[in-house]
Parts: structure tokens; C-alpha cells; sequence
């Protein structure tokens, strides 16, 4: 069974994304939209770890540019 609406430190610590990443994107940017991916509840900030998983799956992503160059040659088979 996994907890629906986590805290931001219990999230930081299922995603490896330090607690500073979901402040800054639950605060006055307003990038993640409160009620849907996360919302107050007796004074603390709790996030909804499945629309949270559904927010970043739909978010656009530019490519990464990190990883294994391409070879200049094709290695012979």
C-alpha cells in the first residue's frame, strides 16, 4: 500500500530531489497547482505522490543532452 498525500520531506526522500525543489515549486511561482498536486493541511505542506507522478509524466521535457556519445564508427559485428 503506498500513502496517497505525503510531506515534502517524506517525497524528497521517495524522489532523491532535495526538499528546496518541492518548496520552491508549491510556493509563490506557483508551478504546481495547489489542490491538484499538493495542499496545505494542518499547517503543512503535504503532496499527492500519484498527481504528482501524473504531473510529471505529462510535463514537456526538452532531451537530454547527458549519456553516451555516439560512436564515429560503427563497431564491426
Amino acid at each position: 500500500m503506498t500513502t496517497r498525500w505525503v510531506t515534502i520531506q517524506k517525497v524528497s526522500d521517495l524522489t532523491g530531489l532535495p526538499t528546496t525543489f518541492f518548496d520552491e515549486r508549491t510556493g509563490r511561482s506557483g508551478r504546481w497547482p495547489e489542490g491538484r498536486v499538493w495542499k496545505w493541511f494542518e499547517g503543512r505542506k503535504l503532496i499527492d505522490s500519484e498527481a504528482l507522478d501524473s504531473f510529471i509524466d505529462q510535463a514537456e521535457c526538452a532531451p537530454s543532452t547527458r549519456g553516451r556519445k555516439k560512436a564515429v564508427h560503427a563497431c564491426p559485428a
